[in-house]
């Protein structure tokens, strides 16, 4: 139970969480009943892989096989086979919790920059 306490929240929707582990240097993506270790760089290539998909393509297609994406990056054994509904949710999540990151870093430098 101890490995619970050094997690952080970074952001949560319905359909998932991210959360940080600042001893390991990782953030944890828990979506569609999965859990995925990700090194930071490993997640910016997956939210980099998640927003390349055009959502509106798969709606207005007729082809049943773009009714399913299937996304695999560098730096992880996963495969994520999602549905459109799927891959909504988790650009929602993955966007969320950059934005989250990204705020987290900016004020980290302010207080710096006044505590200098």
């Amino acid at each position: 139970m101890q490995a619970a306490t050094e997690l952080r929240e970074i952001y949560i929707t319905p359909a998932g969480a991210v959360y940080q582990c600042d001893r390991k240097n990782r953030l944890m993506v828990d979506f569609a009943g999965t859990l995925s270790v990700l090194k930071i760089d490993t997640f910016l290539r997956l939210k980099h892989a998640i927003d390349k998909i055009d959502l509106q393509a798969m709606v207005t297609s007729t082809d049943r096989s773009s009714d399913v994406e299937i996304i695999s990056v560098l730096g992880t054994d996963k495969v994520y086979v999602l549905t459109m509904p799927e891959l909504h949710a988790f650009k929602e999540l993955l966007a969320g919790a950059r934005f989250v990151l990204e705020l987290n870093s900016m004020l980290h430098e302010c207080l710096n920059a006044e505590l200098a």
